[in-house]
């Protein structure tokens, strides 16, 4: 199918393009002092994200005051490893080197190429809640050739307010349905999909469990296994 009207692809990045519960399992015991077994790995991984995920939900109920995602992604890992009881073993410079992980974050097995793909036709971009310098240096380290990077600090507000795929399709200079987003999560396509723009799911079935989940049911625009499909699905 040959969608000329989409001229840019505004990418969701945590579960989407690299796989952050896979990258955390693997690498969270080279930091900690006491080496955590698998399930408790998985359980740390899960719970450290999910201290992002209340915090989105909270702020943009206007609950909480502006963080970046390091700051929150720290505060929570603070959290973890005094429950853990591995807080008074780690020092400032270790902890802070345990929170950028998040910085390098292993993309999937499709992404690379599927991007390097997708950008010859398509200007292609991030619009991750994270912050920008997080996002930046994660594309240097998974080797991801954005054209541009859309930040949580750019706008102030975080995804799914409408407020945030609005203002990225003003900064590109486009019309909303010449902008589509490329996620994994239903609840960012359906807020994008209200605001106007085009909408791709990629289904990632093993981003939160190593038991693969179903494809969802919410109608958009395009459904795909990875970037790989998208680009034959796109030209």
């Amino acid at each position: 199918m040959n969608e000329t009207n989409i001229k840019a692809l505004i990418f969701d990045v945590f579960g989407t393009v690299v796989d952050w519960r896979k990258t955390l399992t693997n690498n969270l015991n080279f930091y900690l002092p006491q080496k955590l077994s698998k399930s408790e790995l998985e359980k740390f991984a899960k719970e450290w994200r999910k201290g992002y995920s209340d915090y989105i939900k909270e702020f943009n109920n206007n609950k909480l005051e502006w963080k970046t995602v390091d700051q929150i992604h720290k505060e929570k890992l603070i959290r973890i490893l005094e429950n853990y009881n591995l807080i008074q073993y780690i020092d400032d410079k270790t902890l802070n080197e345990l929170n950028k992980i998040w910085h390098k974050l292993d993309p999937w097995e499709d992404t690379v190429e599927g991007l390097d793909l997708l950008k010859k036709k398509f200007r292609i971009g991030t619009l991750s809640n994270g912050n920008f310098s997080l996002l930046l240096n994660m594309s240097k380290f998974s080797n991801l050739h954005w054209d541009f990077i859309f930040s949580g600090d750019i706008f102030l507000k975080y995804k799914p307010d409408k407020f945030v795929y609005e203002k990225a399709v003003e900064y590109l200079g486009l019309e909303k349905n010449e902008v589509m987003l490329v996620a994994a999560h239903e609840n960012d396509l359906l807020s994008a999909q209200k605001s106007g723009l085009k909408t791709a799911y990629v289904h990632r079935p093993l981003e939160y469990t190593n038991t693969a989940s179903e494809k969802p049911l919410n109608q958009f625009d395009f459904f795909c296994d990875n970037f790989i499909e998208l680009n034959k699905i796109l030209n």
